[in-house]
């Protein structure tokens, strides 16, 4: 065994294994334990050291769109805000994400309120989000339910039918045919 791993060590970095030597009969059994000791064999190779420094460097990396206020702040750009209400809030996601803006969304106690954060340099892509926003608000202010829709033209539809005086359609006398 300690002959495999060896040479699988001299012969991994070039991303050759020989698993077998000099075996006459091979069985499913001992391939199948041939194959993961290459298997452990190359795992050790190819794993890389851990660094205590490059686990820091993670989590200080820069996070993008959606984030925590912790985060957004720890990009040292300054922040600025915005209050945006709790009903739309997610209207105001999609569009800033659509325009690439870094944005932290806060809760404020005991107000209808979301405030959202977003860096000093991302100012002119957020006043476009914001402005898109607006219209989207307004576009759906505007925007009559569809239930309402379908109860006014019930309405109308009464109102025509009483409207209209009722016509008999004029009886037309049968013609006479012969008797049976």
């Amino acid at each position: 065994m300690q002959e495999i791993d060896q040479e699988m060590a001299r012969d991994g970095k070039q991303g050759v294994v020989v698993v077998l030597r000099g075996v006459a009969r091979l069985t499913p059994k001992v391939l199948r334990m041939a194959v993961k000791l290459a298997l452990k064999a190359l795992k050790r190779i190819t794993m890389p050291l851990k660094i205590p420094g490059a686990i820091k460097q993670k989590q200080n990396a820069e996070h993008h769109g959606k984030q925590t206020v912790k985060q957004l702040a720890r990009q040292n750009k300054g922040l600025q805000s915005i209050d945006v209400s709790k009903e739309t809030i997610g209207d105001f996601e999609k569009v800033a994400r659509k325009f690439g803006v870094d944005f932290a969304p806060y809760k404020v106690k005991g107000e209808n309120t979301i405030m959202v954060f977003f860096k000093g340099p991302d100012v002119g892509a957020m006043t476009a989000a914001f402005k898109e926003y607006t219209k989207k608000l307004e576009k759906k202010a505007e925007k009559v339910p569809l239930r309402q829709r379908l109860a006014q033209r019930k309405k109308e539809r009464l109102a025509a039918k009483e409207k209209l005086p009722e016509i008999k359609p004029p009886v037309k006398a049968m013609p006479k045919g012969p008797e049976l």
